[in-house]
């Protein structure tokens, strides 16, 4: 007995000796980290996940011949290493993968950035946005080419999935921001007044967003800016067409920044290449930016950033009653955020946040013959926001107060004057779970109250994110989303409501290297959308109803030298609002839309040609004469545009472009006679083509940096 016993023991010590307890720690490249990476070792003999603080650990045998271990996480790049016999600890730091369509994009946890979560999240490169012709290098341009998400020439801002341009908004280190677009002639698409070189990448969301987000019906973009380990000396130089401009970069251990120069002038461009409008003097704009990150220690950082700039615009254009518009237009911006983040430990951290704008426009014949209209609009957004993680758990609660008055005055004939205080506060909390390293969900709820409109509303958002295996993604999204009525409605009346919509979003998503493909179903429902009462005792009413559904399908996959992308969205939507006294389909918005991006890289000599394609069917148009019955449907419409992008040293691009090469007529509606009935014009863009020509030095010592990264 005595014998057996010793021998069970000296089997069980040797089985003991011949096991390794295994553990790690997970960062990404700041040295922040990551949680919920999925752990595979040894072909599933062992599955794990990463916690909050990105460690992990398992029992091995020393005798396995198959000692491979996997690390995969929805934001970033694959890993694949082999741990050695004994070995008993190792550190893996995880590279963002910029092409990943996720269904969680984790950003900068260390610093208290939480999840854009969405079933639709698409995160872009900047060399995703200048080498698109589409877009000329501007990054909202850019978004057009992605699933759900269709822009007109003549306006240019994001109508996505079914909703106006109202219906989404733009946001800068999750603060948001009010006017992010540059002033444009009646027509003519807008711009961003951000350049993309700025942002780590551009993360669209719009099959949903958690509680922390809010005042937008359709879908947000977040901007986050650069980290200091991103931001590399260097000094640009920008000559081209339509602007130039001056960018100087400096990386110190502690702080980096960015401040940059440019001015815009097309009065040169429309000299050579005319086009309908009599110009007295086109677009011109002088604009300045500075950005700041700085780190006081490994646990607290700070992001500063300015934007300042004025810009103006004078032409004549005659109306469907032959009546000449002298348009003059200026327009002076100023922008100012700061961000504070401290991580107290392990599971705390906190992060401030505020920025004022104030945006000042003046314009003469702006709604109709010898109007002046000057206006002012202010904004301040403040933000506080509390983070704790524990285990799978990571919870994230905050509160935030906008102050935003308004002023206006309009004269014709007499002088009219409007000013309003517009204020509202709100709180949230979203609790994210790692139910196992299949499973994710996030709850969230959000409160409003405008103080200005007297009204509350209350948001909840449910998020349900399945990998069946790391490259086959399932999520599912629910959510209530409430948006204020637009300055042009509460300067008229206060005693309106907040508009709300009702979304359900189902997606599948294929992810495998630089092989992409997704699949999107939503449903939304609209309520108390803004009208005009007829005999009521106020102006404006809440009884406007509606819905949209859709789906959309991108794929996005390399072939040797040569990188595409296909797209195809058809949305379905009826709305009451405005003056409609019932349901129509709204005429901002076409029903199919799709494009197909062509990029290839050659070697000899180092270039990149792109091409894109866009092509939807027609919107409907309406006339206020009939009234706003539905007259007709436009012409469908089409773009080819193409671009190269050429390298005669590393640090030198040239680049060559044009848009609508074939010069195709694409109408937008009809303007109708207010003397004859029956007479109309066609809502054309100005220009049938636009041209650009660039040249972008970059001066530092290393002599491969450009001002296209990667490329």
């Amino acid at each position: 007995m005595k014998i057996r016993l010793l021998l069970s023991f000296i089997c069980f010590w040797g089985l003991m000796q011949a096991q390794t307890k295994f553990s790690g720690e997970i960062v990404d490249k700041n040295g922040s980290p990551v949680a919920g990476v999925q752990i595979d070792f040894s072909e599933g003999l062992v599955k794990t996940v990463s916690d909050y603080a990105g460690k992990f650990s398992f029992t091995y045998s020393d005798t396995l011949k198959n000692r491979n271990i996997r690390f995969h996480s929805l934001s970033y790049k694959n890993k694949n290493m082999i741990i050695n016999r004994g070995q008993q600890s190792v550190k893996v730091i995880l590279l963002d993968s910029l092409f990943t369509l996720n269904n969680v994009v984790i950003a900068r946890p260390k610093y208290g950035r939480f999840s854009d979560y969405s079933a639709q999240t698409v995160k872009m490169s900047s060399l995703d946005i200048v080498t698109n012709p589409a877009a000329m290098a501007d990054m909202l341009s850019n978004m057009r080419v992605l699933p759900g998400v269709q822009a007109n020439d003549n306006d240019g801002r994001l109508i996505i999935q079914g909703g106006s341009p109202e219906e989404s908004k733009i946001y800068i280190n999750d603060l948001l921001v009010v006017n992010p677009y540059r002033a444009s002639a009646k027509n003519m698409g807008v711009h961003s007044r951000f350049t993309s070189d700025l942002f780590d990448g551009i993360i669209l969301q719009s099959g949903g967003y958690n509680a922390e987000f809010g005042q937008a019906l359709s879908g947000i973009v977040n901007l986050n800016t650069k980290d200091h380990s991103a931001m590399e000396a260097k000094t640009d130089i920008a000559v081209s067409s339509v602007y130039a401009g001056l960018t100087h970069i400096d990386q110190k251990p502690s702080y980096a920044y960015r401040a940059d120069v440019m001015y815009s002038d097309l009065n040169p461009y429309y000299q050579l290449v005319p086009n309908a409008y009599q110009w007295k003097r086109p677009y011109w704009e002088v604009a300045a930016d500075l950005f700041l990150t700085k780190e006081f220690n490994p646990n607290t950082k700070m992001t500063a950033q300015a934007n300042l700039s004025t810009a103006g615009i004078s032409y004549a254009l005659d109306n469907v009653d032959s009546v000449r518009f002298n348009k003059d237009m200026s327009n002076k911006y100023l922008y100012v955020q700061a961000n504070l983040y401290h991580k107290f430990n392990a599971k705390w951290n906190v992060s401030l946040a505020s920025n004022w704008i104030t945006d000042g426009l003046s314009a003469t014949d702006a709604q109709t013959f010898g109007d002046t209209y000057k206006n002012t609009n202010t904004w301040n957004h403040n933000k506080l926001i509390i983070q704790y993680m524990n285990g799978k758990i990571i919870n994230r609660a905050g509160a935030e107060y906008i102050h935003n008055p308004y002023r206006e005055t309009y004269t014709l004939d007499r002088e009219y004057t409007t000013r309003f205080q517009n204020e509202w506060a709100s709180i949230f909390n979203d609790t994210k779970w790692y139910i196992n390293n299949k499973l994710s969900a996030n709850i969230g709820l959000r409160g409003e109250y405008s103080l200005y409109l007297n009204r509350f509303n209350l948001a909840p958002r449910f998020y349900l994110g399945y990998a069946a295996k790391p490259e086959h993604i399932f999520s599912l999204s629910l959510g209530r989303y409430f948006q204020l009525p637009e300055i042009t409605y509460l300067k008229s009346d206060k005693y309106i409501d907040f508009t709300s919509v009702d979304k359900v979003t189902v997606s599948y998503a294929y992810a495998k290297k630089q092989s992409k493909f997704q699949w999107d179903v939503y449903y939304k429902e609209y309520d108390k959308a803004v009208t005009y009462s007829r005999n009521q005792p106020h102006p404006l009413a809440n009884e406007g109803k509606g819905f949209a559904y859709g789906t959309s399908v991108f794929w996005r996959n390399n072939y040797k030298n040569l990188e595409y992308w296909l797209m195809y969205s058809y949305n379905n939507a009826e709305k009451q609002y405005d003056w409609f006294q019932e349901k129509v389909a709204p005429d901002y918005m076409a029903k199919h839309v799709g494009s197909i991006t062509l990029k290839y890289w050659l070697n000899s000599p180092m270039s990149v040609l792109s091409a894109n394609y866009g092509i939807s069917s027609g919107t409907p148009y309406y006339s206020a004469a009939y009234p706003f019955s539905h007259l007709g449907t436009t012409p469908f419409r089409n773009n080819l545009s193409v671009s190269w992008s050429y390298l005669p040293k590393k640090w030198i691009i040239i680049n060559v472009g044009c848009q609508n090469v074939l010069g195709y007529k694409n109408i937008y509606g009809y303007e109708f006679s207010e003397k004859h009935s029956g007479l109309q014009k066609e809502i054309v863009n100005p220009s049938r083509r636009f041209f650009f020509l660039g040249v972008f030095i970059t001066l530092s010592k290393d002599k491969k940096l450009n001002q296209i990264k990667n490329l």
